[in-house]
């Protein structure tokens, strides 16, 4: 009986763990080089996918 307790805990972790979210960028690193204030203000969107099978959740934001 406790062999089966624990061949069922291992699978539950392994699926557990298996399904988690996987995002993937396209691009990690935007140089934007040299910009004039002139010039008024840039952007660049970083553009990413999950690829998990699990929803990405975004739960804590710091500006860096």
């Amino acid at each position: 009986m406790k062999r089966i307790i624990v061949i069922a805990f291992f699978l539950l972790v392994a699926v557990i763990l298996l399904s988690q979210p996987i995002i993937e960028f396209e691009t990690l690193i935007y140089d934007y080089g040299r910009i004039k204030e002139e010039e008024g203000p840039h952007k660049f969107d970083f553009k990413f996918s999950n690829t998990g099978d699990e929803p990405f959740r975004i739960i804590r934001v710091h500006a860096g």
